[in-house]
């Protein structure tokens, strides 16, 4: 049967790396953005000291320095020269070519020319960067996806310096998504194979708890036909041996042969009936497999805990190391511990502190487990019936429980043997083989 998760499976992981790439691609364009971002602070800051370095050295210029040597401390001044008659009022900036100005010093009539070009040609990440020397021109229209502007603090100079930058959107990492596929590749298939056992185990405990009570259901339907089928010749049976009687009290031997002859193919049929009903309970082969005695004994204990509450039963276990694992049908061994359970719930009375424990202990012929209860034990004539059909130390039992214990026993080349314990209570003992391997009966 093909696994029903895969399909499922198969849809989850797309959908996960649908989400995951388009989450991860998002991250690598907004990683872009946060890197432009702070090369743009960078920028800002790096202009910003050359701003403060001209409205610091401008005053304390007075037009006759060497400005091959100013240079050398500030190579982004490239011309100082005097001026006259500049009004104290006039603007401070002019703007020259592209990214040079003059800064002019109305009181001592000198001007610079600073040069700004070497320091924004130095970065290149941008489609477009550039200062805005007049502080309330009119702003170009950008189509750029990201955009930059900020307004330098310098009092003279209120410069502001923009930026635009596009995403490089086939500039991300891909060899990061074929990792990323197969890493939720891995974990939906672990997920998938995770649920699928649960789904597997569930559904297998379900067709053994559907295979008992169908089992159950069945030897119930099979019992009562029998009894209704045995109720027959067993009543014509009767009335050919009380006519038997009659007979023989009136010296008629003739008639008395017929009828014992009568009442004995009545028995005969009873007999074939029971031989049919043997066939139905029996199968022809099982295979035997290594059992967890463990597991199989707390799937019972689960089974029966609403009895076992009702009635005030505890159960322990003690299994001995090396001894859990067992050759045999796991079906079956169920069905034997469940039918040895609920007697020894049934035998003991709800107002008493009952008990029920099970050992194991490996010996020369495999597996011994033994099935100790506080209740009244077996009485002699139980001992000796016990496993013949139809007979049941309780009045509402049919006698069926034991008689199906020992057909399964003996079918997974076990033995059952009953007793009573010394201390009191029943103590019942399973022989199986120790699993090793596998075999066909």
């Amino acid at each position: 049967m093909k696994n029903p998760f895969f399909k499922r499976g198969i849809i989850v992981w797309t959908i996960v790396c649908l989400i995951s790439g388009v989450l991860l691609y998002a991250e690598q364009i907004r990683r872009q953005f946060w890197e432009r971002d702070r090369e743009f602070a960078a920028l800002f800051s790096e202009l910003s000291a050359v701003l403060t370095q001209n409205e610091s050295v401008l005053p304390l210029l007075n037009g006759d320095e060497d400005i091959a040597a100013l240079r050398k401390k500030f190579p982004q001044l490239l011309v100082l020269e005097k001026t006259t008659g500049r009004a104290l009022d006039a603007p401070r900036v002019e703007p020259a070519h592209e990214m040079r100005y003059w800064l002019y010093n109305p009181w001592r009539q000198i001007r610079v020319l600073v040069d700004l070009g070497p320091i924004l040609n130095a970065h290149h990440p941008f489609t477009h960067l550039g200062i805005r020397f007049t502080p309330n021109g009119d702003e170009q229209a950008s189509d750029a996806f990201w955009h930059w502007q900020r307004t330098f603090p310098q009092h003279t100079q209120p410069f502001t310096l923009e930026a635009d930058s596009q995403p490089a959107w086939f500039g991300v990492n891909g060899s990061i998504y074929p990792l990323l596929f197969i890493g939720w590749g891995i974990v939906i298939a672990l997920a998938c194979v995770v649920f699928w056992q649960r789904r597997a185990r569930k559904d297998a405990e379900q067709r053994a708890l559907y295979y008992q009570h169908a089992r159950l259901n069945t030897l119930g339907e099979i019992t009562a036909g029998i009894v209704h089928e045995i109720n027959q010749p067993l009543t014509a049976a009767q009335t050919w041996i009380q006519g038997a009687q009659r007979q023989l009290q009136q010296d008629n031997g003739q008639a008395v042969s017929q009828a014992l002859a009568a009442a004995l193919t009545q028995m005969q049929r009873i007999s074939a009936l029971l031989t049919r009903f043997r066939e139905h309970v029996v199968q022809e082969k099982v295979i035997l497999r290594e059992t967890d005695l463990v597991h199989c004994w707390l799937q019972v204990v689960n089974l029966l805990e609403h009895e076992r509450r009702a009635e005030h039963i505890t159960v322990s276990h003690a299994f001995a190391p090396g001894a859990t694992t067992v050759l045999a049908d796991r079906l079956w061994l169920e069905q034997v511990l469940h039918n040895l359970l609920s007697n020894a719930i049934q035998a003991q009375q709800p107002d008493t502190a009952g008990w029920v424990k099970i050992e194991s202990q490996k010996n020369e012929s495999g597996v011994l487990i033994t099935i100790t209860d506080g209740g009244p034990g077996f009485s002699p004539e139980a001992l000796q019936n016990a496993f013949m059909p139809f007979y049941s130390g309780r009045a509402v039992g049919i006698g069926l429980g034991m008689t199906l214990t020992e057909s399964l026993m003996t079918r997974m080349n076990g033995s059952i043997t009953l007793g009573n314990a010394p201390q009191g209570g029943a103590q019942i003992r399973l022989q199986l083989a120790h699993g090793k391997e596998a075999k066909d009966e």
